[in-house]
This record gives structure tokens, C-alpha cells and sequence, in this order.
């Protein structure tokens, strides 16, 4: 989990989902960092199980690129420790802004349709439930987004964040 609590680490596995197999260096212009950086970060993932190497796209004309993916669809923790969770998941939060961020930029600058605009959302709910009940909601958000996944010709990539937190009143 610590290793994950690192921006540039959960920006590289990001970008891995997100936009497939690279290398250090491609990696490195994706992100705006340079690739020795890179490199180090993506040998402590890879230690850690979190990426592992690509070599179906080979190793370029000298032989030498290695590329890189990640080595799991998505990131769940449960790991008993509250601080390392608390960093993680603080590190997470500015990665999704950044991300969210993005969209609205390129949506200010027309990027993005006005019906991709209007289907993206943000949203609060307060609930009252049980801790059974709080994990059979998650079950059934995680079943609705696999059903939701739909590669086509008009898909795009889609970032879905939750979260899900029980609160007590404060008095």
C-alpha cells in the first residue's frame, strides 16, 4: 500500500489502464516527468506486483525498450493499516482531481461533446444503512459499472471513483 501512496507511481499504473503499454520514456512524455524518473518508479511497481513487463510489444529496433503494463484491471485495498490507508488514499484523491480537472478543461475547450459533457457528473448521496447493507451497495455499484462497460464505436474511456464512508452526527 505505501507504495502506491506515491503521486507519480499511481499516475504511471493510471496511465497504464488508462492508455495501455509503454515504455519509460513513453511514459515520461505522458506524464511530464522524464524517464530515469520513470524507470525507478516502475521497478518499485513492478516489485510490488502492480505492473509487469509487456514483451509482446517487443523491445523496439535496438533491442532495448521494455515495455510496460499494468498487471491488474483496477486497485482495491483492505490492508489493516490505517495510515498507510489514510496515504493512499489522500494521494488517490489528487490523482482523480487531476484527472477530473482534465476533463473540464478539454470540455471548456470543446473537446468533448455537449452530451459526454452532460453525462459526466459528480454526486453526493446521504444514506442510512447497516455495515451489511453499505457492502451490498457496493456489490451491486461494482456489478452496474461492469454491466455499463461496453467497448464500441463510440466508447469512450470512462474514470468512475467512489467511495463510501459511514458518519456519525456531530453533536
Amino acid at each position: 500500500m505505501r507504495v502506491m501512496a506515491h503521486p507519480l507511481r499511481m499516475r504511471i499504473l493510471g496511465s497504464l489502464r488508462l492508455d495501455g503499454p509503454a515504455t519509460s520514456a513513453i511514459l515520461a512524455r505522458r506524464l511530464d516527468t522524464d524517464s530515469g524518473q520513470t524507470s525507478h518508479h516502475l521497478r518499485l511497481l513492478a516489485r510490488h506486483g502492480f505492473v509487469t513487463e509487456a514483451p509482446e510489444r517487443g523491445r523496439g529496433s535496438h533491442g532495448r525498450e521494455r515495455w510496460w503494463k499494468a498487471a491488474h484491471a483496477s486497485t482495491t485495498w483492505d490492508t489493516g493499516d490505517a495510515e498507510a490507508t489514510r496515504a493512499f488514499e489522500r494521494t488517490a484523491r489528487a490523482v482523480w482531481d487531476l484527472a477530473m480537472d482534465k476533463f473540464h478543461r478539454e470540455a471548456s475547450h470543446g473537446r468533448w461533446s455537449p452530451q459526454w459533457y452532460d453525462a459526466a457528473a459528480s454526486s453526493e448521496r446521504v444514506i442510512r444503512t447497516t455495515a451489511e447493507g453499505l457492502e451490498r451497495l457496493r456489490e451491486q455499484i461494482d456489478r452496474l459499472i461492469e454491466e455499463a462497460d461496453n467497448p464500441g464505436p463510440d466508447s469512450e474511456t470512462v474514470i468512475v471513483v467512489t467511495h463510501a464512508y459511514p458518519r456519525r452526527a456531530q453533536k
